[in-house]
C-alpha cells in the first residue's frame, strides 16, 4: 500500500484541466520534489503523504493533488478489476465516509465512465462486506472522500484526491459576477508572463471579480495558496490522520513577504466593483488593492498615481463567448491598446478567446502562447509598451491552405442536405461528421447557433499540428458559414472526464425546428444539448402515425418524441423519465408547441422499477430508448443495454395492447440484437430507413420495430 506513514515515500499527481504540465512540473521542483512524468492534464511525483500535501497548498496551477493507491497496465475490465482488488479499501476510507468516484482519460473498452465507477464502488463494498462493514454510499454532491481515476495509454492510475472541492476554489469569491476569470487560469496567466518580480504596480483595466489582481498578489506575496481551505475539506482517509494540517499552513506562512506593489483595479460596472472589493476583503488584502469605477477608455497615468513608474497591465477584456456585442469588440481592444501605450516601459498581459482580438490592440506581441481551458482555446499576449509596440497589419481574409479542405467538404455537406433542410424546414441539423481524420470534429448547427465538439486526433496525427488545425477550425468555420464567433460554442470531448449528463457552464438556450415542431436546446451546460438530432425520422415517423394512439415514451429525456406524438394528434401521451429536470424540460417543449401539459402525463420514476410494476396492456404504441449503461443512487439496479436489452424489450411489452407497436433503439457501439431470444415479435430493422442525410457516414443509433406475431 502507498500510505503506510507521513515519511513513507509514495508517488502522487497533481492533475490540472488546463495545457500547465510544464508550470506544473516547475512548481514541484520549486518546492523540491523529484518529477516523474507529464502526461496532458496529469503529472506525477514521488514524495511523502506530508509532500503531497505541502503540494497541495501550494500549487497555484494545479486543481486536484491525488495519492496514487495503485497504477499499471490496463487492458481490460478484468485488469482493472484486479488493480482494484490490490487496494486496501477497508484501511484507506474509514467506515461510514461516503465515496465519489471521478473517471477521466479514456480506455480502449470502456465505453462509460460511469461503468468504471461502478466497478470500483463494487470493489470498496465488496471488502467491506467481508469484514462486515455497513455499505459504503456513494455521493456526488457531498462525498467523504473522493477516488480518482485516470486512464491513459493502456494504463490506470488510481488513488484518493486530497482535496474534497477543486484547488480553484480558494475562499474569497463566493460570487462571480458574468464571466469570472478561473483562479487557476489567473495564476497559468502569471506564470506565462513570468511575474514573480516585484513591479512598481499592477493595473487590471477590467478587472471583474478582482481575480487576477488578488491571484497575482498571492503570487507576490508567496502566500501559501490553500492556506484558508479547512481540513473539513480535505478528503477523509487513512493518510489524512498521518499528517497535522494546520502545522503545515503555519509553517508555509513563515514564508510570506511584505508587499511593495501597487495593485489597482478599474471597472465600468459599478455591482462589478462592489463583487470585487467584496473578494479583496476576504482575501485579506484590503490594505494592498484599490478598486476604482472607471473606463479604460479614459486611462490616465497620473491619475490613477502612476506616472514614471512601470510595471504590469493584466487584462482579460471581454471576448465574443463573454460580454458585449461581437461588433463592438475591436473597437474596445483598439481602446485599450490605445490607452495601454501611455504606459511607456512597462508590460502587458491580455488573454482572449479570439486571436484576431488581439491583432485590433494594434500592437505587437513579444510572446504568445495558446492555453487549453475546458472547451475554450485561449490565448495569451505579452507585449512591451513603447515607441516600438506598433503592429497595424490587418488581419488576412482568405483562409490558410491547411483548413480549405474542411472548407470545401463543409459547402458539400451542405449543399447534400440542402434538399432534407428545406423539404422539412429543419434548422438544426448535423454539417460535419469527422469525415476528414485531420479534422477530428462535430459540427452542428442549432439556428443561429454552431455547436463544434473537438475529439482527441487518430494517433496517426502529429499532436502539434492537430491543436493548429483546432485554431483554424475556431477562427475560420463560423466566419465560412457567416456566423459570427460568439456564436460558435466549443467543447473538446477528449478533455471531459465525466458522465455526458454532468452540468458545467451557464444555459446558452436556444429554439430550434423540424418539421414544424420547436425545441429547445442548451448548447452549453451539459456535453449533449437536449436534443438528438440522429433521431429526426423517427419524430417524423411518429408524427404521421401517432394519431388517434395511447403512446407510452420511456426514458423520455426532454420529451421531442412524446412532442412528435402529441403533435401527430395521439390521444395519449406518457413520458416517463427518473430526472426531474429533463421532465421539466420535455414540459417545456410541449409549451413551445402549443401543447398544454396539463393534457400530457409525466412521470418520475425508476424505469427499471416502473415497467414491473402492475404492468397493464394499454399503450398502442411505445417508444424505448435507453442509455447504453445506467445506475442510480436510488437503486442498487444498472442497465448495460447490451446484457439487459431482451428482458427489457419484453417488460416493456406486457404494456402493448393488442395490436400495438414498440420502436427499440440505442446508441450503443456494436450492440447485436438477440433475435432468438424475441421469437415471440415481429421484427423489422429500420436503422438504415431511420438515418438521415447529415448523419449517413456512419449510422449512430440502432432502431427496431417490434410487434407480436400473429398466432397462425
Amino acid at each position: 500500500m502507498n500510505h503506510s506513514s507521513e515519511s513513507s515515500t509514495g508517488i502522487f499527481a497533481v492533475g490540472t484541466l488546463f495545457s500547465a504540465d510544464d508550470l506544473i512540473a516547475d512548481e514541484l521542483s520549486a518546492l523540491g520534489m523529484e518529477v516523474l512524468k507529464r502526461r496532458l492534464g496529469w503529472v506525477t511525483a514521488r514524495g511523502t503523504i506530508a509532500d503531497a500535501y505541502r503540494v497541495l497548498l501550494q500549487t497555484k496551477c494545479g486543481d486536484r493533488v491525488v495519492w496514487v493507491l495503485q497504477a499499471g497496465d490496463c487492458e481490460s475490465a478484468d485488469d482493472f478489476r484486479h488493480h482494484l482488488s490490490q487496494v486496501d479499501w477497508n484501511t484507506t476510507i474509514p467506515s461510514g465516509v461516503s465515496v465519489r468516484v471521478d473517471v477521466s482519460g479514456k480506455a480502449s473498452w470502456l465505453k462509460d465512465s460511469r461503468f468504471a465507477g461502478q466497478l470500483v464502488m463494487d470493489a470498496i463494498r465488496d471488502q467491506g462486506q467481508e469484514i462486515g462493514r455497513p455499505r459504503a454510499t456513494y455521493d456526488s454532491v457531498e462525498p467523504g472522500i473522493r477516488i480518482a481515476v485516470r486512464f491513459g495509454r493502456g494504463q490506470v492510475d488510481i488513488g484518493v484526491t486530497l482535496n474534497l472541492t477543486p484547488l480553484n476554489q480558494r475562499g474569497y469569491r463566493l460570487e462571480g459576477g458574468e464571466a469570472p476569470l478561473r483562479e487557476t487560469l489567473a495564476q497559468i496567466m502569471l506564470a506565462r508572463l513570468h511575474i514573480d518580480s516585484k513591479p512598481q504596480f499592477i493595473l487590471d483595466p477590467c478587472c471583474g471579480s478582482g481575480t487576477l489582481l488578488i491571484e497575482a498578489a498571492f503570487r507576490l506575496q508567496q502566500r501559501p495558496i490553500q492556506g484558508s481551505r479547512l481540513s473539513s475539506q480535505l478528503s477523509r482517509w487513512i493518510g489524512l490522520s498521518h499528517i497535522d494540517w494546520t502545522g503545515l499552513i503555519s509553517e508555509a506562512k513563515t514564508h510570506e513577504v511584505s508587499l511593495t506593489t501597487q495593485f489597482i483595479g478599474l471597472d465600468i460596472d459599478p455591482e462589478a466593483c462592489r463583487r470585487a472589493r467584496a473578494n479583496v476583503e476576504r482575501a485579506g488584502l484590503a490594505d494592498h488593492i484599490q478598486i476604482h469605477e472607471g473606463d479604460f477608455c479614459h486611462l490616465d497615468p497620473a491619475a490613477l498615481g502612476l506616472a514614471g513608474q512601470t510595471g504590469w497591465i493584466l487584462a482579460n477584456p471581454p471576448y465574443g463567448e463573454r460580454l458585449g456585442a461581437q461588433s463592438d469588440l475591436p473597437a474596445l481592444y483598439q481602446a485599450l491598446g490605445d490607452n495601454a501605450r501611455q504606459f511607456s516601459g512597462s508590460q502587458m498581459g491580455v488573454i482572449t478567446l479570439e486571436r484576431k482580438l488581439l491583432q485590433a490592440l494594434r500592437l505587437r506581441p513579444d510572446k504568445r502562447w495558446d492555453i487549453a481551458a475546458g472547451r475554450f482555446a485561449l490565448t495569451l499576449g505579452r507585449f512591451q509598451l513603447g515607441e516600438h509596440s506598433d503592429d497595424t497589419q490587418g488581419t488576412p481574409e482568405t483562409p490558410p491552405e491547411a483548413v480549405i479542405p474542411l472548407l470545401n467538404r463543409l459547402t458539400k455537406n451542405l449543399s447534400k442536405r440542402s434538399k432534407l433542410l428545406k423539404q422539412h424546414s429543419i434548422d438544426c441539423y448535423r454539417i460535419y461528421d469527422a469525415d476528414l481524420p485531420e479534422f477530428n470534429v462535430v459540427i452542428d448547427r442549432y439556428g443561429e447557433y454552431l455547436h463544434i465538439q473537438e475529439y482527441r486526433p487518430p494517433k496517426t496525427i502529429d499532436a502539434k499540428r492537430a491543436n493548429e488545425r483546432r485554431q483554424l477550425i475556431r477562427e475560420w468555420v463560423p466566419k465560412h458559414l457567416e456566423l459570427p464567433v460568439r456564436q460558435a460554442v466549443f467543447k473538446e470531448r477528449f478533455r471531459q472526464t465525466d458522465a455526458q449528463y454532468q452540468k458545467k457552464d451557464s444555459a446558452l438556450k436556444v429554439d430550434v425546428h423540424e418539421t414544424g415542431m420547436t425545441f429547445e436546446v442548451n448548447l452549453t451546460t451539459y456535453t449533449d444539448v437536449g436534443l438528438f438530432l440522429d433521431h429526426r425520422a423517427l419524430r417524423r415517423w411518429l408524427l404521421a402515425e401517432s394519431k388517434g394512439k395511447r403512446v407510452l415514451n420511456l426514458f423520455c429525456y426532454t420529451g421531442s418524441l412524446s412532442v412528435a406524438a402529441a403533435k401527430g394528434q395521439a390521444r395519449r401521451v406518457v413520458s416517463v423519465d427518473m430526472s426531474k429536470s429533463y421532465l421539466s424540460w420535455a414540459q417545456r417543449n410541449f409549451e413551445k408547441n402549443k401543447l398544454n401539459p396539463k393534457h400530457y402525463e409525466f412521470i418520475r420514476a425508476n424505469i427499471l422499477e416502473w415497467i414491473c410494476e402492475n404492468p397493464t396492456p394499454e399503450f398502442d404504441l411505445i417508444v424505448l430508448d435507453p442509455p447504453t449503461f445506467s445506475n442510480t443512487k436510488s437503486s442498487d439496479q444498472t442497465l448495460d443495454i447490451q446484457r439487459d436489452h431482451v428482458s427489457l424489450i419484453q417488460q416493456a411489452a406486457a404494456w402493448l395492447a393488442p395490436g400495438g407497436v414498440l420502436y427499440f433503439s440505442n446508441n450503443a457501439h456494436g450492440f447485436k440484437l438477440d433475435q432468438s431470444a424475441l421469437e415471440q415479435f415481429e421484427i423489422q430493422d429500420l436503422t438504415r430507413a431511420s438515418i438521415d442525410a447529415d448523419f449517413d457516414r456512419s449510422p449512430p443509433h440502432v432502431l427496431f420495430k417490434l410487434s407480436s406475431k400473429v398466432p397462425e
